[in-house]
């Protein structure tokens, strides 16, 4: 029995682990993969997170974070959790092969793509994730999408010396700022807005993309096509009754918090993710105190 599961290993359950483990609550933290970092891998740099003196890439954050926990004499248990069950007053998290008992339980699972298929013929593989591809950078690459996900993995991509084209659905990007100033001095990446994926079929190796841009129908040849059209949170099934505000730390079930990318439900801060990641555990040693009468 443990006083706190915290499920997810980015930022945000980094943050909600190491926390608790300062307040002196006994606490287990898991995650599908069995180590820290999350979508902060895909990053191409972490560049608001207070107290960095310079950016750093998303792989190099992510090992921080894994050398954050160890400091803190916590290890992070590799388990999937499927189904969360609140029973006489015992959160059971059942998963790979096992079922953890706990007071209280931290969600920090972080977001999933959001589905997109197009018409496909032949062997075309829809990338979801940069990584797939910055291991072997493709010669040409194809990003649907116009948000900061699509530029960043565009920037990244790029970085590694692949020519970008970024498919944009509307008349201009979703993303603002420093990010967008910086995808349009790009002369390797190019931007074609009011267009939209519609086949894609492939030979010798080559990916031929129907696309239709401004009212007319061209072809696009590329290596490689990533889509990056949005994500959202796929929490473990809750059995129970079961409400939650988006952007909220606390839901409906006492003892069950939601934090990070999970809680906002899209692609969000590191900084605001362990911000929350701490929060949740100060409601965890809230809960317990009053539930054992302390003041």
């Amino acid at each position: 029995m443990h006083d706190v599961t915290v499920i997810g290993a980015g930022p945000a359950g980094c943050a909600a682990a190491v926390q608790c483990r300062r307040l002196g609550l006994n606490v287990i933290l898991v995650d599908t993969s069995g180590k820290a970092g999350g979508l902060v891998r895909e990053a191409r740099l972490i560049e608001n997170y207070p107290g960095l003196e310079k950016p750093l890439a998303g792989p190099v954050f992510a090992n921080r974070l894994i050398s954050f926990v160890s400091a803190h004499d916590l290890q992070i248990r590799c388990f999937h959790a499927d189904s969360i069950v609140l029973s006489e007053g015992v959160f059971e998290i059942s998963g790979t092969g096992e079922t953890i008992r706990s007071r209280l339980v931290i969600v920090t699972v972080g977001t999933v793509p959001k589905d997109f298929s197009i018409k496909i013929n032949g062997d075309v593989i829809i990338h979801r994730s940069v990584l797939e591809l910055k291991q072997k950078p493709p010669k040409r690459t194809v990003i649907v999408g116009g948000g900061e996900a699509a530029l960043d993995y565009a920037l990244n991509l790029s970085d590694a010396g692949s020519s970008v084209s970024v498919l944009v659905r509307s008349s201009r990007l979703k993303a603002t700022g420093d990010l967008r100033k910086e995808i349009k001095r790009r002369s390797a990446v190019k931007i074609l807005y009011n267009t939209v994926p519609v086949t894609a079929s492939s030979s010798e190796g080559i990916i031929h993309l129907e696309v239709e841009s401004s009212g007319r129908r061209i072809s696009l040849e590329t290596d490689a096509v990533l889509a990056a059209v949005g994500r959202e949170p796929r929490l473990p099934r809750i059995t129970n009754d079961f409400v939650h505000d988006r952007g909220n730390v606390r839901t409906s079930i006492q003892g069950l918090y939601i934090s990070g990318d999970a809680s906002l439900g899209s692609l969000g801060q590191a900084a605001i993710a362990s911000g929350q990641g701490i929060q949740a555990a100060l409601y965890a040693l809230e809960f317990l105190k009053a539930g054992k009468g302390e003041s």
